[in-house]
């Protein structure tokens, strides 16, 4: 497996692409968060364009928990995927039960979810 500049295989940035996007589009995605998405692809090394992303469902949290197969990159992926969907100044329903299942297909448990969440919610994206 071929590493991106981001430290993850090309095979972990376009899942993480992929997954990011479709939670951002659980309720429809804002301009801030399609700027974020934007930035991860350009910074991540993903061999994916933002325009692939659209219109695609090709996201599998069954997937994402074969691909990322650590607790430091499952944790990574939902700290991100939570500072994204949080980008629009909202954590909507929708989106909390979307990434609660990928946490579940991770084996998060709820605790460690909510810390994520917390430890998340400190971080800047700026």
């Amino acid at each position: 497996m071929t590493e991106t500049n981001s430290g993850l295989t090309t095979e972990a940035a376009d899942l993480f692409a992929r997954g990011l996007f479709h939670l951002a589009n659980v309720d429809g995605i804002e301009g801030r968060e399609e700027a974020l998405l934007r930035e991860f692809l350009e910074e991540s090394g993903s061999s994916l364009k933002y325009d692939d992303l659209q219109g695609s469902a090709d996201f599998s949290m069954h997937e994402a928990a074969q691909i990322l197969e650590t607790s430091f990159q499952r944790r990574m992926f939902i700290m991100a995927a939570i500072a994204m969907i949080k980008a629009d100044g909202e954590f909507s329903s929708k989106e909390r039960h979307a990434l609660g299942e990928i946490a579940d297909a991770f084996g998060l448990s709820n605790a460690e979810f909510g810390d994520l969440e917390q430890e998340a919610s400190r971080a800047s994206l700026e």
